[in-house]
């Protein structure tokens, strides 16, 4: 099924949105912990990757390099997970630490899956 052509066309620029994860860092002007979700923006990087190859057709090879990349992505949040319940026990863990871990874990999940399907469909 191929996407609409207004579709690939709205997607090609929506890495944009990306730089919007730079206001993370008025979190060091306001002090405001939730400045810090600013940071989970930066996922939006993977949508260069998925928009080289929004024109392709999906086949049974696009679908298994889906799978291929998901499954080598899985491991992020897991540890990701792991590092936050371990840790947020301990006295010099802040409520910003774990945002932060939380915002750079998921833009780190979505680009490298994003990252890992394109290079199975080009390699």
């Amino acid at each position: 099924m191929m996407p609409k052509k207004g579709f690939r066309k709205s997607i090609k620029y929506l890495w944009f949105f990306g730089f919007l994860g730079f206001r993370g860092f008025t979190y060091f002007i306001t002090g405001n912990p939730i400045s810090l979700f600013w940071f989970s923006f930066f996922s939006f990087f993977a949508y260069y990757f998925i928009a080289k190859m929004a024109n392709e057709m999906q086949d049974e090879r696009y679908f298994e390099n889906s799978q291929k990349a998901k499954l080598k992505t899985a491991g992020i949040p897991l540890v990701i997970l792991f590092i936050i319940g371990f840790f947020a026990g301990f006295p010099f863990i802040t409520k910003e630490l774990i945002i932060l871990t939380c915002a750079f874990g998921w833009a780190v999940t979505i680009i490298s899956y994003a990252f890992l399907f394109w290079y199975y469909d080009k390699h």
